[in-house]
């Protein structure tokens, strides 16, 4: 028994040695992946944001895109068939399908609705100020401020962070999660539980110093190109203002070097009198000219300019021809790309948002049982549109659909009709078991 006892002991002692291993290795990665649990924002966070409102281009595609995400609206809805609602995350929204399925999956909230309050009192300027934050940061903080006394208990107001000033906490142990967020501002420096914030980010792949928890900017990834866009900036602004040093003029005689200072100075004179304006200047003796660097030409810089705003664009899923690109802007053409502009760049920002707002505030008015969601209204984009005719074509053909639920397919409202809500089949069609039947040619009398 003893000799057991000790071959046990051995094992034991052998498996918690592998454990105490086994931890100490995981001690290793996470402190070479991650310095802390404390996950500070990117240095480059104020850089991106000075970016933005110094650099044309890159306003010009953020502002483009943040104003006219702002510009579609999100309804709440209340949730009357689970069912219903699987099925119509199956198709596309704008789909004959897809509205069939929402009219039978939801109704409109009322407007008294606390949750209706809260969505009509983000207004324009708060939405674009939301979407500019998440394209230029690619994170959106938003801290969630309850009333907890008065008639206005239990209303939700979102407070924009500032990404800077915030710290990302994550736990020690795996699986790792954030466990709340440290945040320092107008006197305040505490942390705030993730109950209170809501945090939106782009993916972010990078391990270094925990940066996966953070969003990643897409003009992070253009920080090269930004560079080389205000290098070039750069060089033609000052060869506009002075030209720099084009060149260096010189005597070819040995014997008039000591009279070089006052030809120049004699030809600074001659070019300061307005009344030299296009008239040669005379000098006595050969001279020769010795060209320094490349010109604005040479240097292709305007050519360079253009690849860059392509690459700007690219980097934000935007079609360049939407922005005075004049080489392909036929009408076709400005229709394709005003479709990607929302199903690649708007959409899927707005889906984020949404997304973080019914995790992180919906929760908050479920106080009175019912099933709460939000929905984007696509209706008024015509580029995001089916072909009307197409649809009602094919409504026509849909025999086995009620004229109210071709009402609903289309946006209008049902009629109180009872006919409305009954099955109207054409006069030509007939049963597949009348078509089978053999007629009877048997002759009277026979």
């Amino acid at each position: 028994m003893g000799m057991i006892d000790r071959l046990f002991g051995q094992t034991k002692t052998v498996k918690n040695l592998q454990q105490q291993v086994k931890a100490l290795q995981r001690t290793n990665l996470s402190t070479a992946v991650n310095v802390s649990t404390s996950i500070y924002p990117s240095w480059l966070d104020v850089e991106n944001i000075n970016t933005y409102v110094t650099v044309d281009d890159v306003y010009s595609i953020v502002s483009y895109l943040a104003q006219t995400a702002a510009r579609i609206p999100m309804y709440g809805y209340e949730i009357v068939d689970d069912s219903a609602l699987k099925s119509m995350k199956k198709y596309s929204k704008t789909s004959l399908l897809g509205k069939h399925y929402q009219t039978k999956a939801m109704q409109d909230l009322p407007q008294q609705d606390r949750f209706v309050e809260f969505l009509n009192s983000m207004s324009y300027e708060d939405k674009v100020m939301y979407y500019t934050i998440l394209y230029v940061t690619g994170e959106l903080f938003l801290y969630k401020e309850v009333i907890e006394l008065g008639p206005n208990a239990g209303k939700v107001i979102l407070h924009p962070m500032k990404g800077a000033n915030v710290i990302v906490n994550i736990s020690d142990n795996f699986p790792q999660r954030v466990v709340s967020y440290r945040y320092f501002d107008m006197g305040f420096d505490g942390n705030l539980s993730t109950d209170e914030v809501i945090h939106v980010k782009y993916y972010n792949p990078s391990i270094t110093n925990g940066q996966q928890w953070r969003g990643l900017s897409p003009l992070q990834v253009l920080t090269k190109r930004l560079t080389r866009l205000n290098a070039g900036m750069d060089a033609s602004v000052a060869q506009m203002q002075n030209g720099g040093v084009p060149g260096i003029v010189y005597e070819k005689s040995d014997f008039a070097i000591e009279t070089l200072g006052q030809r120049k100075n004699d030809f600074a004179s001659y070019l300061r009198n307005s009344s030299n304006k296009g008239a040669p200047y005379f000098a006595a003796g050969e001279m020769g000219y010795l060209a320094l660097g490349l010109s604005l030409a040479d240097m292709d810089v305007s050519d360079l300019s253009g690849v860059d705003f392509t690459k700007l664009c690219n980097a934000y899923k935007f079609p360049e021809i939407l922005l005075n690109n004049q080489d392909s802007s036929t009408y076709n053409n400005v229709a394709s790309a005003e479709k990607l502009l929302y199903t690649n760049s708007i959409l899927p920002n707005i889906y984020l948002f949404r997304d973080a707002i019914v995790n992180g505030v919906i929760p908050m008015y479920a106080v009175d049982g019912l099933k709460r969601t939000i929905e984007i209204d696509l209706s008024e984009i015509p580029a995001l549109q089916e072909d009307m005719k197409m649809q009602a074509d094919a409504l026509n053909a849909m025999w086995w659909t009620t004229p109210n639920e071709k009402r609903d397919m289309m946006g209008f409202e049902e009629l109180l009709e009872p006919m409305m809500d009954q099955i109207i089949i054409d006069s030509g069609k007939q049963l597949i078991t009348d078509l089978g039947m053999v007629p009877d040619v048997t002759m009277p009398g026979e």
